[in-house]
């Protein structure tokens, strides 16, 4: 299982207690990943077993897309 790290700022400031979660859209792969939430340095390691772009889910609203596995930093 790959696992992609987000990172979540508020007000330039790490965002802790958010949800996050990854959604995959394709005709091999697709659907959402398990919900995963923020440390207190606003870091989120997401599990996921698909892998290329996936759109990246803050809060329950899409926030933008990254590559995974990797990592990738987010604002609110």
């Amino acid at each position: 299982m790959s696992t992609s790290k987000i990172i979540v700022y508020r007000n330039g400031r790490p965002a802790q207690n958010i949800k996050v979660s990854l959604e995959y859209t394709g005709f091999t792969q697709s659907g959402f990943t398990q919900a995963h939430y923020t440390n207190s340095d606003g870091i989120a390691h997401v599990e996921h077993s698909s892998t290329g772009t996936a759109h990246v889910y803050l809060n329950g609203s899409k926030k933008g897309s990254m590559s995974t596995p990797g990592t990738e930093s987010f604002y609110l």
